[in-house]
């Protein structure tokens, strides 16, 4: 298991929705440097009518390139570090086309998406990002090819949710309760759907939690529970792809157990499962007499 779920989860998922429109590869080897790509992304012209239903995702990824995804605000260094990633990544496509006798543009180089939370005005003042026409969407110096996206400070609204399922703490939380709304027949909803759960089941085994993951185990809970209702209406509770976490055929009371058994305190296990705390003390209670 990894050690950084939110890094597997975020390249999963975004590799999840770029296939719609491109090839998305994570951990993508960078030839000449020992260091790897989050995500590297090609995007695919006869896939452009499926542009739209990434929105502003779908809107601001219109070459091949990088993505980098940060759980916390990225430092300096780790922008730098970024930057030299892009040079490694320009620098093999440049010996690709001299080998075809291919001479590249500006344009078909291939370009940074860096991915953060919180970006501070030091950061952005220090790297001379510029504001675009989207909220929390800048733009470093045109001829390094680069944009950050600050998650945190994108609007609210349809068009953003798949960027904001990458926040952190109450907007992530808020996203993720948006997207328990989708109707499950919509595009994507059974892939994502698919992958939140397993983020949820990687969470609850990790050991410890931090509140802010128990409260991020809440979310992912509801919209869980609502996959399983969803699957037993279709039919598709039974035989299920093997290798899939049991943890979505599970009961409520079962997942709970579950809870429970990996350390996850009872006011918890109540919160998410809607069980009463007597119930909850009595699922204990019978983990003790095994």
């Amino acid at each position: 298991m990894s050690k950084f779920p939110h890094d597997d989860f975020a390249k999963a998922y975004l590799a999840e929705l770029l296939n719609t429109i491109g090839k998305a590869v994570p951990n993508r080897p960078l030839k000449a440097e020992s260091r790897a790509a989050d995500l590297w992304f090609e995007l695919n012209p006869r896939l452009e009518a499926q542009r739209s239903q990434l929105g502003l995702l779908g809107r601001l990824l219109t070459r091949n390139g990088l993505i980098e995804v940060f759980r916390n605000a990225a430092t300096a260094i780790e922008i730098r570090a970024c930057q030299g990633k892009l040079i490694s990544a320009e620098g093999e496509s440049l010996r690709k086309a001299k080998r075809r006798n291919q001479r590249l543009t500006e344009t078909e180089l291939p370009y940074l998406w860096l991915l953060m939370p919180t970006a501070s005005a030091e950061i952005r003042q220090g790297f001379s990002v510029v504001e675009t026409e989207a909220a929390g969407v800048y733009e470093f110096p045109s001829l390094q090819r680069i944009k950050l996206i600050v998650v945190h400070q994108l609007e609210k609204t349809e068009e953003t949710l798949w960027l904001r399922l990458l926040g952190r703490e109450n907007e992530q939380e808020r996203a993720i309760e948006e997207f328990a709304q989708i109707p499950a027949e919509l595009p994507l909803y059974n892939s994502i759907g698919d992958l939140l759960a397993d983020y949820r089941t990687i969470l609850e085994t990790g050991g410890k939690l931090t509140s802010e993951e128990e409260e991020l185990i809440m979310k992912l809970s509801a919209a869980y529970l609502k996959r399983v209702e969803e699957w037993k209406r279709e039919g598709k509770q039974e035989g299920r792809q093997e290798g899939r976490q049991e943890g979505r055929q599970e009961t409520v009371s079962e997942m709970a157990l579950n809870m429970l058994q990996e350390g996850i305190t009872p006011e918890v296990v109540v919160r998410v499962t809607k069980l009463s705390i007597a119930e909850v003390e009595q699922l204990r209670a019978n983990l003790s007499n095994e």
